[in-house]
């Protein structure tokens, strides 16, 4: 049994799932649990034969309903979950870029992370984020700080983070436009 509510998809969603396609649009749901999550809630995507596909955020304002962040049946998103998606994409980018192009980088790329609706380029000390999906927007407050520690974890202290939340795309996901500092734990805002 699957704690969160679950969708059942088309035969073509299924196969671009299966093929690692991380979106359902909302035309490509044959059935929808009764009790639907929460905007930004977790939910299952199941084949037409039953079979589990993934783990999403739901959105019900999008034309994309489903946003896939896991394949693993025994992943459990909690904070450890998402340090470990956050450490492994810092990782990657000290990998392929070296210690030099990692420091003024793309940090963190959406669904290419699985971390879907979630960018966040990194330029020395300072971190500007964007946010697309009504489910990162909930998981915000936790992946932050996250990543912050990450970063310092590895030597690379954050003096700040910055959101760009001004993109016209969130209205289509219900999400207010804003930009400014985001709060990060234990550490004052920076000036400007």
């Amino acid at each position: 049994a699957r704690p969160w509510p679950a969708f059942t998809v088309s035969k073509k969603a299924a196969a671009q799932l299966a093929a690692g396609h991380p979106w359902v649009y909302e035309n490509e749901i044959l059935a929808a649990p009764a009790d639907l999550p929460a905007p930004g809630g977790f939910a299952d995507a199941f084949s037409p034969s039953g079979s589990w596909l993934g783990t999403g955020f739901y959105s019900p304002a999008s034309k994309i309903r489903l946003r896939v962040f896991s394949r693993n049946a025994n992943d459990q998103p909690d904070d450890a979950f998402w340090r470990r998606r956050l450490a492994y994409a810092w990782a990657y980018r000290r990998q392929v870029m070296g210690p030099a192009d990692s420091r003024c980088c793309r940090l963190v790329f959406g669904e290419a992370d699985q971390l879907p609706g979630l960018t966040v380029d990194r330029f020395e000390d300072i971190l500007v984020a964007q946010i697309t999906s009504v489910g990162m927007e909930r998981l915000k407050t936790t992946l932050f700080p996250l990543l912050a520690e990450v970063l310092a974890a590895d030597g690379q202290p954050v003096r700040g983070l910055y959101e760009r939340n001004d993109l016209p795309l969130r209205a289509r996901e219900g999400l207010p436009l804003g930009k400014g500092w985001f709060p990060l734990p234990g550490r004052p805002t920076p000036a400007s």
